[in-house]
């Protein structure tokens, strides 16, 4: 029985696994290989780099910074050395190398730009970091003191932090700090608790609730004696605190334990550091040291994710509002400011260096912070300026509110001429007729009319009245007067025998002048006048 050619060709002819075959395609042709000439070369390289400049010129397009504008801020007379805007961005708190804090509210700035307060945390101390709350409504504040402070953004005291014993050598055991503070960092997801760290080797976390401290981490590195903690930060979902001391960086759990570290590196800087964590992740942060910005990942320290190298300058670092760009303040890294200021962009997954942003003012930028809400960015400069940049076609608000805002001017009003009086004058002012109630209260208000004693001069004396203070009271109580507890006829005796034999009063005062005396002599009456 034979089948139809419709139906044999589903029918396989042969079973089992099958080799495939690459079959050669007949057009393809086997040519040699020429090497290029230098001329082709060169037309090469050249549209190479042309195409790397086209890319940069618009990725730098595409970057959409507000940077086209700036205004200053002059009132800081040292360097600025820590900034904090707020979640709406409508106040900035700004601190210096002393012990001055400004604040600075924008709808009620004109064009002066000036700060509705300023505040002294400790008289002497330097201001070395400040903080705002998720909600905006309190800032924390670190100085070198051994003690953070709680404001409220009005600028009024709302707490602070206690110190510890510094006598006392197990860091557990003390309930503060017992050295300078050196760093601040909120909780993201609690508005009630910080974290602070200081010279005495220590990270303590507290609640604003209370003002009690909560936990104590005390860490540990191969340097024996204690170490400074430079810097901390909160992870984005505030599971994980970092932080910088000695060159080293450790990531610890947010709510215990504390024992050791879960990650640790050592020698990750030569110098002090700074950290931020990126706001888009939750386990990648930045570090800044030695010149030089690293990325790395909380969940690995052995080896930085990425590097940057050549950014001379202070630990100021701030993050664009969705995390993809990095802002690196630069300065000179000597004690002679630049001559311009300057800040470098770089791509926060790779930290390749974007383009740097002349702020046109002369200083080092020794702080950085960029608000999210507004879009504008605040630089603190060496000069003791702050440098808000913007633009405003990206920007809303902030330092836009003041540019064309006036400050107030007040004329008096003269044009209706003097005002003439005749009337008021003693002369021609004819008095009222006052009630007697009204005439008894003036009376008795006035001390001479109505002989009003003159109460007792505290203090020293004055106008010929001595003064009473609390000594006179004490020494009385003390020494005693006993003049009336004495009997007087008793005091008179006890003369009685020294007049008697050596009479020096008032018989011998006239004696030359006076007779001598007679006396009548008694004469006795005769007995029967005595019986009647």
């Amino acid at each position: 029985m034979g089948l139809g050619n419709d139906l044999s060709k589903f029918i396989p002819k042969d079973f089992g696994k099958k080799k495939k075959s690459i079959a050669k395609q007949s057009s393809a042709v086997e040519t040699p290989r020429t090497e290029p000439s230098s001329a082709q070369t060169e037309l090469t390289k050249t549209n190479v780099t042309k195409s790397r400049d086209e890319r940069k010129q618009s990725t730098v397009a595409e970057l959409d910074l507000p940077t086209s504008q700036h205004v200053l801020l002059k009132r800081h007379t040292k360097a600025v050395s820590a900034l904090a805007w707020d979640a709406p961005g409508d106040s900035i708190v700004s601190g210096e190398h002393g012990p001055s804090i400004n604040l600075w509210d924008f709808p009620t700035m004109d064009h002066t730009f000036q700060p509705f307060g300023t505040i002294v945390p400790y008289e002497g101390q330097q201001t070395r970091a400040i903080k705002y709350n998720a909600s905006g409504t309190h800032f924390i504040c670190a100085t070198s003191a051994p003690r953070a402070k709680l404001y409220t953004r009005m600028g009024r005291a709302a707490g602070e932090c206690k110190s510890g014993d510094m006598y006392v050598m197990d860091m557990r055991r003390t309930n503060g700090h017992v050295s300078g503070l050196m760093c601040v960092d909120w909780d993201p997801q609690r508005d009630s608790r910080f974290v602070t760290g200081a010279g005495d080797s220590t990270l303590r976390f507290w609640d604003t609730e209370r003002m009690v401290q909560e936990q104590v981490v005390v860490v540990k590195t191969k340097q024996r004696g204690k170490v400074a903690v430079t810097a901390c930060a909160f992870s984005a979902n505030g599971s994980m605190v970092v932080s910088a001391q000695c060159g080293g960086i450790s990531a610890w759990p947010s709510k215990g334990p504390f024992v050791r570290p879960v990650q640790h590196v050592d020698n990750a800087h030569s110098s002090d550091t700074s950290l931020a964590f990126v706001p888009a992740s939750e386990h990648l942060f930045v570090s800044r040291g030695d010149a030089c910005v690293k990325l790395w990942d909380v969940r690995n320290l052995k080896t930085e994710v990425a590097m940057a190298e050549g950014l001379v300058g202070n630990e100021s670092i701030a993050f664009s509002p969705d995390g993809t760009l990095l802002l690196v303040g630069l300065g000179s890294g000597s004690a002679t400011p630049n001559s311009e200021a300057m800040v470098a962009v770089l791509d926060s997954s790779t930290l390749n260096e974007h383009r740097r942003i002349s702020l046109g003012e002369p200083g080092d930028v020794l702080s950085i912070a960029w608000n999210s809400t507004i879009n504008q960015i605040a630089c603190g400069l060496s000069t003791g300026s702050i440098a808000i940049t913007y633009d405003p076609a990206l920007s809303t608000r902030g330092a836009m509110l003041g540019i064309t805002k006036r400050s107030r001017t007040y004329v008096a009003n003269t044009s209706t001429g003097p005002i003439i009086t005749p009337h008021s004058l003693p002369l021609f002012r004819e008095d009222r007729p006052v009630s007697t109630k009204r005439r008894h209260d003036k009376d008795r208000a006035d001390p001479i009319r109505s002989n009003k004693p003159s109460m007792p001069v505290r203090g020293h004396g004055k106008g010929g009245v001595v003064g009473v203070n609390e000594t006179q009271h004490i020494m009385k109580s003390i020494m005693k007067d006993t003049m009336r507890d004495e009997d007087p006829r008793e005091a008179l005796l006890r003369y009685a025998q020294v007049a008697e034999s050596d009479p020096k009063f008032i018989t011998p005062l006239y004696k030359e002048t006076q007779g001598k005396p007679v006396f009548s002599e008694e004469v006795e009456e005769p007995e029967m006048k005595r019986r009647k």
